[in-house]
């Protein structure tokens, strides 16, 4: 975040924000347990420091998207990471904007999201 030091630009800069997509193996007796417990562990690892060029990098939980159900349980510890990803985007795109490209399901009108939510949440669990 910020402007960068110009004195400190080197060959190395890039003009662009990273976002992470991770998914988590979480072990809960619900969906919404589940969701509780990944959003601790991602704000867990919250952070922010200043990079060599002055400045503000932060990471920042945005949201959780999606829980399933795993019959194969007790085979990994709760919290496995099982993928992640970064996306390299440019510095001028919103936050709305790269939401929308890669995660569409956020942007549905909010009833429905909610609606399906519930469903996802509570079909094996009720």
């Amino acid at each position: 975040m910020g402007k960068p030091n110009p004195e400190k630009i080197d060959e190395n800069y890039e003009e662009h924000q990273i976002f992470e997509e991770s998914i988590l193996l979480i072990n809960a007796p619900s969906f919404d347990q589940a969701y509780e417990i990944a959003e601790k562990k991602a704000k867990e690892c919250e952070d922010s420091y200043t990079n060599v060029y002055d400045q503000t990098v932060k990471f920042q939980f945005i949201e959780s998207l999606d829980a399933f159900l795993l019959f194969e349980e007790d085979e990994f510890p709760s919290g496995t990471e099982v993928y992640s990803r970064f996306l390299h985007i440019p510095k001028e795109e919103s936050l709305a904007n790269v939401l929308s490209r890669y995660y569409p399901e956020v942007t549905e009108d909010e009833t429905e999201r909610i609606h399906k939510n519930f469903i996802l949440r509570n079909r094996d669990f009720n």
